[in-house]
C-alpha cells in the first residue's frame, strides 16, 4: 500500500486533522510540531490525545510525521540557538512519543564555518539531546538542496549518523526537490538508481523512512530550494514516474509539501501522484 500524505496544521487539534487527510485522499500526514517560524508549542491535552488516537485507529492512518520549526539550527555557533535547538529536539521527541507519532524531521542546519566544525557541533548537540530523552519517535535528518551554507548532503548526514554511533533512533528523510536541486536528475532513471546506491553505501537503506514529495521550480544542480506542484516543475511527470516506481522508494512514507492556498488544494497533487504511479485511491 502506498503511504501518501501532506503537510496539515494541528493548530485546531491533531484529532481534527484525520478527517482533513481523508478528505484529500491521504492515508497519512505531516505537521509542524510548533510555530514553524518561531518556537512556541501548543499544549496538547490528554482528551485531545485520546480523540486523536481513537480517530487515527479508526481511519487506519499510516506512519505520521512531525516536523521541527525552521528556527532550529543545530549547526549554529551561537550558544542561545544551540540551547534552543537542544530544548526543542528533546521536548518534541517526548511530545511526539506521547502522540504515537513515528517520525520527527529536522533540518541539519547551516553554518558559515568550516564544514567539519559545523558537523562536529551537530554531533555534540544530538549526542547530548538523545542521551537525555527516551522516545519511540525516530529523529530524521532531512536531505537539503545545499543552498547557501546548508548542511544536509547524504554524505554529511551519514557522517553525523556514524559519529553518533549509528543509533537506531536517528534516520533520514529524503526530499525530492532538495535532491533534484543538489544534482540528482530524476528525469533519468539511472539517477534514481544512483540515489538509492548512495543511500545504501553511506548510511544503509534501513535508516531511510520518509520522502517529501515536491517538484522543483529550479533546474537540477541549481542548489536552489523552490518547491513546485507535482508535474508542474523541472522534475515533471517523467522524473516522478522514475523516482516513484523504484521498489525502495515505494517502501517509504510520502509527504507532500507542495505550494497550496488551503489544505484542500493537496487533493490535486495527491490525485496526480496516484495517476503517475497508476495507483487506485
Amino acid at each position: 500500500m502506498i503511504r501518501l500524505g501532506a503537510f496539515l496544521s494541528i493548530a485546531k487539534g491533531i484529532d481534527k486533522v484525520v478527517p482533513q487527510a481523508q478528505e484529500i485522499g491521504a492515508n497519512t500526514f505531516q505537521f509542524f510540531t510548533r510555530n514553524p517560524r518561531g518556537g512556541a508549542a501548543r499544549t496538547i491535552g490528554e482528551k485531545e490525545i485520546a480523540r486523536w488516537l481513537r480517530l487515527r485507529q479508526e481511519a487506519d492512518m499510516a506512519e505520521v510525521c512531525g516536523h521541527l520549526p525552521y528556527t532550529v539550527n543545530m549547526a549554529s555557533d551561537k550558544p542561545r540557538l544551540q540551547e534552543f535547538a537542544s530544548m526543542v529536539i528533546v521536548d518534541d521527541l517526548r511530545r511526539m512519543a506521547a502522540l504515537g507519532v513515528e517520525y520527527l524531521v529536522v533540518h541539519p542546519g547551516s553554518s558559515r564555518e568550516e564544514r567539519l566544525v559545523a558537523l562536529e557541533r551537530i554531533v555534540r548537540l544530538l549526542d547530548q539531546a538523545l542521551a537525555s530523552v527516551e522516545s519511540s519517535s525516530l529523529l530524521l535528518l532531512e536531505t537539503m538542496a545545499m543552498q547557501g551554507n546548508e548542511i544536509g548532503s547524504i554524505e554529511e548526514i551519514a557522517a553525523i549518523w556514524h559519529a553518533l554511533g549509528r543509533p537506531a533512533q536517528v534516520g533520514v528523510c529524503l526530499d525530492s526537490c532538495h535532491l533534484f536541486a543538489a544534482g540528482y536528475d530524476f528525469r533519468q532513471y539511472a539517477e534514481v538508481e544512483r540515489l538509492v546506491a548512495d543511500l545504501d553505501q553511506y548510511i544503509g537503506l534501513e535508516q531511510v523512512k520518509v520522502l517529501h514529495l515536491n517538484d522543483s521550480k529550479m533546474p537540477s544542480g541549481s542548489r536552489r530550494d523552490r518547491h513546485a506542484n507535482i508535474g508542474e516543475g523541472e522534475i515533471g511527470e517523467l522524473g516522478f514516474a522514475n523516482l516513484l516506481s523504484h521498489p525502495f522508494i515505494q517502501q517509504l512514507a510520502w509527504q507532500l509539501e507542495t505550494p497550496i492556498d488551503t489544505y484542500r488544494d493537496y487533493a490535486k497533487d495527491i490525485a496526480r501522484v496516484r495517476q503517475i504511479i497508476g495507483a487506485e485511491k
